[in-house]
Order: C-alpha cells, then sequence, then structure tokens
C-alpha cells in the first residue's frame, strides 16, 4: 500500500476505527479524500492496510487477483475485509520513501540508479499484468524505495482519478475517459520514468486542462534519459495503447540491453505486404520498422500537423533579412549613381527553401502524401515539419508528423527527424537529402533516408 517512515505516522483521530477484522491499527500512513492508509500490526510485524470507499465486485476481484503476485518488486496483497460497507486492503508494509520524494530531496537519478528502477518497476509490472490485472495508478508516489529496492504498491485498488487531481501520470485512454488496460501501466511507467531522469512531470503539473492537453496531443522530452531506456520509453509513449509493448517485452528488452545479453529482437522489421485492404493500418500491413533495438530507433508517430523550420546556409556576401514564411527576399536593385548615404548595398540572391512544400514520398507502406514546411532560423541553419497522410492511390496509411533539423549548404539540403509530434505506432522517423537544382526552387527531388524509403517529390505550395 504506502509506506513510510515510522517517524512519519500520523496519529489515529476519534473518527479512525482502532481495529480493522484482526489488526490493531498503530496509526495514520495517509489520507485521501476517499481513502485512509492506517499502519496496522499484526503477529508478523507491521502492515499497511488502505481503507477504500464502499467496495464493489470489481474491485474484490482485483484485490484476489492481487493475491498471487508474489514479485519481489511488488508489496505483497495478504488479505482483505469489510469495515462495514467498505472495504480494506491488508499488504505489506514498505518502510521507506517514494521515489517522488526522494527526487524532490535528491535531484534526478543517474543512468545506473535509472536501470535498476526501470528494471525492478518494470518486472512488478509484468507480474501484476500476468494475474490478470492492471495497476491503473501507476506514479512516482507508487514506487517506495526501502531496504530491499524498489517496490510498487497499491495492487488491485485504484479507483477512478478525481476530476480536480492533474493527470501528469495517466495514459490518454484514462485521460479521455476510455477504457482502460495492461497498456496504461506502460505510459505511466514510461512517464514516471522521465521524471525520475529530469525531476520533472513529462507532460508538466499546470493544471487539469493544460496537462489533458500535453497527454492527449503533445510529445515528451527524451534528450535526459540514457540508451537503452529511451528508445523503449519512446515506444511506452505511443498515444494509442495498440501500439504499446507489453511489459514483459521491455523487461526483456531492458536485460539484454543492460546486462549484455543478446537484445530483445522485435517482429521483424518490415512484414509482406497484405493481400488485402483493411480498414486500419498494422504493424504488418503498412509493413513499418518497430525500432526497439536499443539506441536504434526514435519511433515515428502519428498525426495530422506540420511545422517545419529549415534555415539558408551562409554565404560570404552580406545577408539581407529573409522573412519566415513562403515570401523569400529578392536581391536588392543597383546602388543609385552618386552620393546617397543611405543607399542599399546589392545583395546577390542566395539559396532557398524556406515555405510550405506539397508532394509524396515513397515507402515500405506505399506512396505518401507529404506536407514540409521549413523554416530558416539562422543562415545555413533549417528547422522543419514533416506531415504525412494517406495519398487517394494508397489510402489506409495513419496521419503523423514530426520536427527535423538540418542545414542548406550550398545546393544541398539536408534534414533529420528530431522528435515526434504526433507518433502512429512503430512508424520510424526518416531523413531527406536533395540537391537544389537552382537558387529558388519551385520543385524539390530527393531521397529518404531510413524506415525503408526511397525518394520524395514535392513542389512549393
Amino acid at each position: 500500500m504506502v509506506g513510510t517512515h515510522m517517524d512519519g505516522v500520523q496519529a489515529l483521530t476519534e473518527s479512525d476505527p482502532a481495529q480493522l477484522g484482526e489488526y490493531p491499527l498503530v496509526g495514520v500512513l495517509g489520507r485521501g479524500s476517499r481513502s485512509v492508509v492506517y499502519l496496522g500490526r499484526s503477529a508478523g510485524g507491521h502492515v499497511a492496510i488502505k481503507l477504500l470507499p464502499a467496495g464493489d465486485a470489481e474491485t474484490q476481484r482485483a484485490v484476489a487477483a492481487a493475491q498471487q503476485v508474489t514479485e519481489p518488486a511488488t508489496a505483497r496483497v495478504w488479505t482483505a475485509g469489510t469495515y462495514g460497507d467498505r472495504l480494506y486492503v491488508v499488504s505489506e508494509y514498505v518502510q521507506g520513501v517514494s521515489l517522488a520524494e526522494l527526487i524532490r530531496r535528491e535531484g534526478p537519478r543517474d543512468a545506473d540508479q535509472l536501470h535498476w528502477l526501470a528494471t525492478s518497476t518494470i518486472a512488478a509490472l509484468a507480474a501484476i499484468h500476468r494475474a490478470g490485472i492492471a495497476h491503473l495508478d501507476f506514479s512516482p508516489a507508487n514506487v517506495l524505495l526501502g531496504a530491499e529496492g524498489p517496490k510498487v504498491v497499491d495492487l488491485g485498488v485504484a479507483r477512478p482519478p478525481e476530476p480536480a487531481v492533474v493527470p501528469a501520470y495517466s495514459s490518454p485512454e484514462q485521460v479521455a475517459g476510455h477504457p482502460v488496460g495492461p497498456a496504461s501501466d506502460l505510459f505511466s511507467w514510461a512517464v514516471t520514468m522521465i521524471y525520475a531522469a529530469t525531476g520533472l512531470p513529462a507532460f508538466g503539473e499546470d493544471g487539469v486542462p493544460a496537462v489533458s492537453h500535453r497527454v492527449l496531443h503533445g510529445p515528451a522530452n527524451l534528450s535526459r534519459l540514457p540508451q537503452p531506456l529511451q528508445p523503449i520509453v519512446d515506444r511506452c509513449l505511443a498515444k494509442r495503447p495498440e501500439y504499446r509493448p507489453t511489459a514483459e517485452e521491455v523487461l526483456a528488452f531492458l536485460h539484454g540491453a543492460g546486462q549484455g545479453r543478446p537484445t530483445f529482437v522485435p517482429p521483424p522489421a518490415y512484414a509482406p505486404p497484405p493481400t488485402q485492404v483493411l480498414p486500419a493500418p498494422s504493424k504488418s500491413s503498412a509493413g513499418l520498422v518497430i525500432g526497439l533495438v536499443a539506441g536504434v530507433v526514435i519511433l515515428l508517430a502519428v498525426a495530422a500537423t506540420a511545422a517545419v523550420f529549415l534555415t539558408k546556409r551562409q554565404q560570404q556576401e552580406p545577408v539581407a533579412v529573409i522573412s519566415r514564411g513562403p515570401a523569400l527576399v529578392t536581391p536588392t536593385g543597383p546602388t543609385p549613381t552618386g552620393p546617397t548615404p543611405t543607399a542599399a548595398t546589392p545583395v546577390p540572391e542566395r539559396a532557398s527553401v524556406a515555405g510550405r512544400w506539397t508532394g509524396t514520398y515513397l515507402c515500405n507502406q506505399g506512396k505518401t502524401a507529404l506536407e514540409l514546411t521549413i523554416k530558416e532560423t539562422s543562415p545555413g541553419q533549417l528547422e522543419a515539419v514533416f506531415a504525412f497522410k494517406a495519398d487517394p492511390s494508397n489510402p489506409g496509411v495513419p496521419s503523423g508528423s514530426f520536427a527535423m533539423s538540418g542545414w542548406l549548404t550550398g545546393r544541398v539540403l539536408q534534414l533529420t527527424g528530431e522528435r515526434w509530434i504526433d507518433r502512429p505506432g512503430d512508424y520510424v522517423m526518416v531523413g531527406l537529402r536533395a540537391n537544389l537544382t537552382e537558387d529558388r526552387p519551385s520543385t524539390l527531388r530527393g531521397i529518404v533516408r531510413g524506415g525503408g524509403c526511397s525518394s520524395f517529390t514535392v513542389e512549393r505550395s
């Protein structure tokens, strides 16, 4: 359940029971608006007892299943009973500090500590899922660090979140009020690992509406996560639960990459094309890369938005100020003859690709519509958004977008995928390379680097 240092136990009040079942109560470990966690005493020592609101059949089933979980990284659930119309759950008392409190006190964990924390907690989730239940409230507050290492607490007693509680560690399906299951725990686990690595919630904590929007639609910054944690956390953050790996897969991956064993082998990178059109793309029918090998892939995401930023190449001549939209600076006219102090110096036109481009590219999922938006941030430096969706000739391809960065050197354009804006499951980000045929081209043709792709063609919009 909930653990704390013994000196942090609060005194019982008149409204608290003196005993629950056969367990005398010693004090209060924590109070919520709908439940209370007590420190109880048993023949074998102390226990944690969570008194829930009026129970239901589903809660009782989950608690019964939780009693079958024996993984050392979980707090054992011993038994359950009723107190009036309320259910109480008796579990192992973990004397330690929560991960949330530890990070507040000491700051983010280093790479070795993160690997230990990740493997322990994902082993706990794998055991919970094998028992046929999901945790559904995994967060830094429910990971306790005691003498025996990390332990996941509150098995089988998850309740619906309160509307006023910021959903910093909730999955998109929880935020949206959709059915939830084990895949929800993988998302919450990934966000918890980011917190342990950075000391900050991945989607903020500035109010329910703002955080909910980011959980549903925004990317998370994974730059502070070490390898091999980064790629597997990225997969667990898929907005749609069916695109996340299982806890068993994550555990196998982390053990393989973290202990020198063979790395976890994902399904074939490129499955053969389907024999019929399916209503929705899947990992096999889309023939896309599942990038689970450590440090190799940054996964490709879904969405239909794009906003790419690219830049212009450096040049030896003085450079005129360039707008950030499709409009481009042209050379100034000839310098007027005569002594005119304010006359501008002619600036020759230089290569530019800033603006919005539309067209198609070819990948293993077939011909796909592409919208490329490029901004010039400084001479030679570019930022862009690569947005893709189904082409009329190839329906069924999901929409997605990711941010890119790169450069324009002379007439050579190069862009690399940086982070997801919207990721459709197991897609991977790609890079682009093109040789310009003129300084201000109307068409860009080049190659797509990575992801089983070949070429792209876009025209200036």
